[in-house]
């Protein structure tokens, strides 16, 4: 992390801050839950402002120079205390609908406007093809760690700077090499997939880590994408290409590099989808990540919130749980019924979905 300077400004906290802060080691703990109203728009179109004053306006491959960063970043802000929305820190991270990770390691981005995404597409079709790239594009890790410092330098302390949207091992296979190349080197190429799966955990951790080091600490910790705290080094990763994986694929091919980056920091939280919940047992089974964290899917794409208790309180005997989404009162009160207290915390998403 970076040290406290006068262009990276630490977020300054009051009493009432600092008591967040406690609840948030309490919920790492199992000891306390969390509880917060999170502003929610939705995505709509995406927004993509480019490098000659313009924003886009029809789908387009991207490269980072036609980016403009300065307008990704936003206005500095005057000086203040960092701010909350109940027990959710407020944060920014480097542009998320960029695939930062997949750029780097070299996947072509293709932006689609009204689709609203910005996409990778796989450019591993066979492992010859693999073979002879370089997964390391250093004009798009550049492109991350500006737009990071930008943040930093921007906050006036009244938001935490958070790593960006980085998609775990599972997912980076699924965008470099496709759904069938990847599924089918679990048997046909087994050695090509392991040594694939250990690059890109490896440049997963070094995207991480040189985030971290310019991020501004808060209290001498970390704020991760889901506006928790702690007191040491977080990352927040994700494995939603384990959505057409069995639970033993899963838990044989794809979890112990999650597991190793999840290592590589003092805490860690993994993103799952409430319509694909069956790696939970496994995940269940190691020491890391620390956390689950559950974003409810509304209906029809998910199931009712409330049939999802019995998972969330298998996911409580363990680990602390975030559930976060959509939720009406009722089912706001249902959870808070038949859930303990303890590491559960819900993040209710206020506006129209």
């Amino acid at each position: 992390m970076t040290p406290d300077n006068p262009t990276h400004p630490s977020p300054q906290l009051d009493a009432s801050g600092r008591a967040v802060l406690a609840r948030h080691l309490d919920w790492w703990q199992l000891q306390g839950p969390l509880y917060a109203e999170v502003p929610h728009t939705p995505l709509g179109d995406l927004w993509l402002p480019l490098a000659d004053g313009t924003v886009a306006t029809h789908d387009m491959d991207v490269t980072p120079d036609m980016l403009d960063l300065d307008r990704m970043a936003g206005p500095a802000l005057e000086p203040g205390p960092l701010e909350f929305y109940g027990d959710h820190i407020r944060l920014e991270a480097p542009y998320a609908r960029v695939p930062w990770v997949e750029a780097i390691l070299g996947c072509p981005i293709h932006a689609t406007i009204q689709g609203g995404s910005m996409r990778p597409l796989a450019f591993v079709r066979t492992w010859d093809d693999w073979a002879a790239a370089t997964p390391w594009r250093q004009n798009w890790f550049d492109a991350l760690m500006r737009l990071t410092d930008m943040l930093a330098a921007r906050s006036g302390g009244r938001y935490a700077v958070a790593q960006t949207l980085m998609r775990g091992p599972s997912d980076l296979a699924e965008a470099a090499l496709g759904p069938e190349l990847m599924c089918l080197s679990m048997y046909d190429h087994p050695r090509e997939l392991t040594s694939f799966l250990e690059t890109v955990t490896d440049l997963f951790i070094r995207v991480l880590r040189a985030q971290l080091e310019r991020i501004p600490p808060v209290e001498q910790g970390v704020v991760n994408p889901f506006g928790v705290w702690s007191p040491g080094t977080v990352v927040r990763t994700q494995c939603d290409a384990s959505s057409f994986l069995s639970p033993r694929q899963y838990a044989e091919w794809f979890l112990p590099y999650d597991a190793r980056i999840c290592e590589a920091v003092d805490y860690s939280v993994i993103h799952l989808h409430s319509g694909s919940l069956h790696t939970v047992d496994a995940l269940l089974q190691v020491e890391r990540p620390h956390a689950i964290q559950v974003t409810i899917d509304p209906e029809p794409s998910g199931p009712p919130v409330v049939s999802l208790i019995p998972t969330f309180a298998k996911i409580l005997e363990r680990k602390p749980l975030i559930i976060d989404g959509p939720m009406s009162p009722e089912e706001v009160e249902a959870l808070q019924a038949q859930l303990p207290a303890a590491g559960r915390y819900l993040s209710v998403r206020m506006g129209k979905w």
